[in-house]
């Protein structure tokens, strides 16, 4: 009996380089870092600490890596942004600080 290799379902195309998916508007992270690409958010999920039972660090990662389509990514990098934001990693981004300029309500 020959197994057929892994690879895609039937149907999904092949997945660019998650360098290539952009992050907009770009994260600003508390520990001076700058989320602009899916790959950036996937390097921070890697380095940041394992807390099983805690958050989700551990599944928003596998949703990022194992995305295959638009739609997953974009479901993934929401993912990512709930568990930013639930761990209060996010800084306001740099415009907002700027004079003049008028806080959301």
């Amino acid at each position: 009996m020959t197994r057929e290799p892994c690879g895609l379902p039937a149907g999904f195309p092949d997945m660019k380089d998650v360098t290539e998916f952009k992050i907009a508007p770009e994260l600003y992270m508390r520990d001076g870092r700058i989320i602009t690409s899916v790959a950036d958010a996937i390097m921070l999920l890697r380095e940041h600490e394992t807390r099983p039972g805690v958050d989700a660090r551990d599944e928003v990662l596998h949703r990022l890596e194992r995305a295959r389509t638009e739609t997953e990514l974009q479901q993934a990098a929401d993912a990512f942004l709930a568990w930013a934001e639930e761990l209060d990693l996010l800084l306001a981004p740099p415009e907002a600080a700027q004079p003049g300029h008028t806080p959301l309500q």
